[in-house]
């Protein structure tokens, strides 16, 4: 019988495989492996927290091209047996699975609410990334978008436009102050027109406001 000492680190796990079948999982610490060494095989994972970065992915919005998205995932291996035998490469998959599910998140919403839902839009990766993370012995704890941006011309074109609203809005409060007040002046005219004594009063209220001004004003009489 032969025997042989392994030693698993901590964050690490250690699939052990005798004639190409499992027969061990074993975690941090000192093991004694028991058999034939050119039957057995022995491969190590990482289990510690993990983070996948997509940086700068160009896609296009619901209503606009060329928008720049990051994103992230936070990931751990919770199945090291999955992980190894489920593909060739699981990390290339996962990282895959981000970024089409981006890519969908992306296509479905105007710019506008792309910027402004960046926060809910961890629920909706998180969702779909974890489905194929599970495939691959990966739990994902978070799948976020990191940034959203715009180049430069569509930033200066969506500048252009939000000033022009703003220059239209402010026009049309003008406008409706002009007209509100030439409703008033109309108002007056005609309340003036039907009632001259109206007239007369207010013609006294500014004369008194002059120092030692004296008025004189018979009713019926006209006013220069």
């Amino acid at each position: 019988m032969f025997i042989k000492h392994l030693v698993v680190r901590e964050g690490r796990r250690a699939v052990v495989r005798y004639d190409g079948r499992v027969v061990a999982v074993l975690g941090a610490g000192r093991h004694r492996l028991r058999g034939r060494a050119w039957r057995r095989s022995v491969d190590t994972v990482d289990v510690r927290d993990q983070l996948l970065v997509l940086t700068g992915q160009e896609l296009a919005a619901a209503d606009v091209p060329g928008v720049r998205v990051s994103a992230s995932a936070r990931w751990t291996v919770t199945d090291p047996v999955a992980f190894l035998d489920a593909s060739a490469d699981p990390v290339a998959e996962l990282r895959m699975s981000l970024q089409l599910a981006v890519r969908d998140w992306a296509a479905a919403a105007p710019l506008a609410e792309l910027l402004a839902g960046r926060a809910a839009a961890a629920q909706v990766l998180t969702s779909r990334v974890a489905v194929e993370g599970a495939r691959l012995g990966i739990t994902v704890a978070e799948a976020s978008v990191r940034d959203v941006s715009v180049p430069g011309e569509l930033r200066r074109a969506l500048l252009a436009t939000a000033t022009a609203v703003q220059e239209g809005q402010a026009a049309l409060e003008r406008a409706r102050g002009e007209v509100a007040a030439t409703r008033a002046l109309a108002n007056a005219a005609r309340m003036l027109a039907e009632n001259p004594a109206l007239l007369q009063l207010r013609t006294v209220q500014e004369a008194a406001k002059g120092m030692g001004s004296k008025v004189v004003v018979r009713v019926g009489d006209p006013i220069s």
